[in-house]
């Protein structure tokens, strides 16, 4: 825990940076790749759908690996290193990570698989729709992202004065 906490800075600036990443990439998604499925021809249609899936699935990867296992690290600071000012924005964030996890897993994702049968305006309108939500989810992330970097200086307080208890028992 304490190289956790000697680390939060950079921890923190991790977290919101492949937050933020992942909430431009998400409203880019959801504003300007998902409407122009319903343009793509039928002939070229799966091919563009699995193309999509995997070119996205590459592009996401890291960054939201980073946003997750940062999201612990910061949890474990609020809870367990006793950074107490990240509580709020921490649970928030994870709570909203939550439903994007739950509306990848349950709809985005089996939408895809759907898709890649071939084009389906009712399954890209359900598509879209869950990720309307899923976008809306992860705005808040980065709103949480933003405010625990904004805590940032009580954090940093609050860990010195902790360094300073083990210096001088």
């Amino acid at each position: 825990m304490k190289a956790l906490q000697r680390n939060a800075r950079a921890l923190i600036i991790a977290h919101c940076a492949s937050t933020m990443f992942m909430v431009g990439l998400i409203w880019t998604i959801h504003y300007v790749h998902y409407p122009l499925f319903a343009y793509v021809g039928e002939t070229t249609y799966v091919a563009f759908q699995n193309a999509h899936v995997e070119r996205i699935g590459r592009l996401l990867f890291i960054p939201w690996l980073t946003e997750g296992f940062t999201l612990i690290g910061v949890l474990a600071l609020a809870f367990l290193g006793g950074l107490k000012t990240l509580r709020v924005p921490a649970i928030l964030n994870g709570a909203a990570m939550a439903v994007v996890l739950v509306i990848s897993g349950f709809w985005s994702a089996p939408a895809h698989g759907k898709l890649a049968k071939g084009f389906d305006s009712s399954v890209h309108q359900q598509l879209m729709t869950a990720n309307l939500i899923r976008t809306l989810a992860w705005s808040i992330c980065g709103v949480c992202a933003i405010w625990i970097v904004l805590s940032t200086p009580a954090t940093e307080r609050a860990n010195q004065d902790l360094i300073n208890e083990d210096a001088h028992p």
